[in-house]
């Protein structure tokens, strides 16, 4: 279980605070993610050489968030309404719930950081057909960054304009860590039963960085954006009116 911090990000226009929550592991990795629009703001990830690289895009301050519904926004039917709200926030084992209520959709998002450096998010939801994270990578961190797709063409090469990929049913081969007190709890092997697969892995030679994505979801979309690349999966099953998926961003230093 990592460790949680909580504090203040900053004011929006009309007053109200937000707060910012920082999640770090024994490598002192750390996820931080703000209860405004339940959005992940940064990932900072050590390098072989122990220097920092902070892997997405995002601001300082929640103000530049207000107005920006790109950076780790959360889309929900393809829409963001739910990012202009603050989400109630619980620290559970796992790592950290958000949930939101509003016009018969009910959401729960839970992200996590294991001591192997995956970022889970997890989803439950009800009355939505689809949910995902876009989450915007930052090409000083990762430059020249390529991509393999666990699709059926096995597409390879570097990330230019925008595709789509669909996933296909390849069962995911996951690492994990074992410890005093059993395997790592934000491990997504832990759920294996919610059925990820391999998705994509995206290398940067230059950074000597490489990131496996593990998804339940259907399709992965890359789009190259100014800076940097965003990437998200959609396609969601859902059972009984309910949500459930899952993906996961494995970072991993190479040799």
């Amino acid at each position: 279980m990592p460790s949680i911090k909580q504090d203040s990000f900053g004011k929006l226009s009309d007053g109200r605070e937000a707060q910012i929550y920082t999640l770090r592991n024994v490598d002192g990795n750390e996820l931080k993610v703000t209860n405004y629009g339940a959005r992940i703001v940064s990932m900072r990830f050590r390098n072989k050489d122990f220097e920092n690289k902070f892997v997405l895009k995002g601001y300082p301050e929640i103000s530049g968030y207000e107005n920006d519904n790109a950076a780790g926004v959360v889309f929900i039917d393809g829409a963001t309404e739910f990012n202009n709200i603050f989400w109630d926030v619980e620290k559970i084992i796992e790592g950290l719930k958000f949930t939101a209520e509003a016009d018969g959709k009910s959401i729960e998002i839970i992200y996590s950081l294991s001591n192997d450096d995956e970022i889970s998010i997890k989803y439950n939801a009800k009355g939505i057909e689809d949910i995902s994270t876009q989450l915007i990578f930052n090409a000083d961190a990762l430059p020249n960054s390529s991509i393999s797709v666990y699709n059926e063409e096995k597409t390879k090469g570097q990330i230019e304009g925008k595709n789509s990929y669909s996933i296909i049913d390849t069962p995911a081969v996951v690492e994990m860590e074992v410890g005093m007190f059993g395997y790592d709890p934000g491990c997504p092997i832990d759920w294996i039963d919610a059925g990820l697969k391999n998705a994509a892995d995206i290398v940067s030679e230059d950074a000597a960085i490489s990131m496996n994505i593990f998804a339940t979801q259907n399709n992965l979309i890359v789009e190259e954006v100014e800076g940097g690349f965003a990437i998200m999966t959609s396609g969601t099953n859902s059972e009984d009116g309910v949500i459930k998926s899952q993906t996961v961003y494995f970072l991993k230093n190479r040799d």
